[in-house]
């Protein structure tokens, strides 16, 4: 009983060589280089166009503005700044959050020392921020300033005047906007655009196995149509 062994031909004629591999990159060399070409490209319009969308640093800044409360007697302000602060916090910012659209992205922080007559709004944002939150602070602080005005004046005209000379001689300090959305620097975040260098080689390794890919599949498509032609031609001679 004789075992029939396939032929080295036989191998040699089903194998695909090296040489054979290149000689198809090199015939379908343009298919290659256009797919490429073209992931290269697109690659970089990509990171083209994320540079042009972010072409700078994010800074953000501190606004503060500054109330000087004032006094109804050298000593005694008109109002305390805890109750301001209580009613900022409570009351007017929410108000003005919620009766301005343009003031839902921000918020106020309220501070003060009971050292001072001073109680301070903080704001932090980008710089083109910065008229919407003078805005925002201009709204909080001018309820304020107008209420107190209305106390003083109601105790000017609730003077006895048993005490004339002493009331001619007490003047009222009014409360007054020392600053307004004055900006400091907190923050500059570097810009966050994408690693040129790695998307270039990224591109180009990926470029390159797309374009072979691409090269075999054209020669794929070109030997499958041959074959087709060829059985049709065959079919069709007598």
């Amino acid at each position: 009983m004789n075992n029939e062994h396939p032929s080295r031909d036989t191998y040699h004629d089903d194998e695909i060589s090296l040489v054979d591999l290149a000689k198809i990159l090199i015939h379908r060399r343009w298919w290659l280089l256009g797919t490429f070409a073209l992931v290269v490209l697109a690659s970089a319009g990509w990171v083209l166009l994320q540079n042009t969308e972010e072409p700078s640093g994010a800074e953000r800044f501190r606004y503060t503005t500054q109330l000087a409360v004032g006094y109804k007697t050298p000593s005694q302000l008109i109002e305390p700044l805890v109750s301001i602060a209580d009613q900022l916090n409570g009351a007017i910012i929410p108000t003005a959050t919620q009766q301005n659209a343009e003031f839902n992205a921000l918020t106020a922080s309220v501070t003060y020392s009971g050292n001072s007559n001073i109680i301070a709004l903080t704001t932090e944002g980008s710089a083109a921020q910065r008229n919407a939150v003078a805005d925002f602070h201009e709204a909080l602080i001018e309820p304020i300033v107008q209420r107190h005005d209305r106390l003083q004046r109601n105790l000017g005209q609730q003077r006895s005047p048993l005490f004339q000379e002493e009331s001619q001689a007490l003047q009222l300090i009014p409360s007054e906007r020392i600053s307004l959305a004055v900006e400091t620097l907190i923050q500059t975040t570097p810009p966050q655009g994408p690693n040129v260098k790695f998307i270039l080689v990224l591109s180009i390794v990926l470029g390159s196995i797309v374009g072979v890919v691409v090269a075999f599949f054209a020669e794929f498509v070109s030997r499958v149509r041959e074959s087709l032609k060829k059985e049709s031609q065959n079919q069709a001679e007598p």
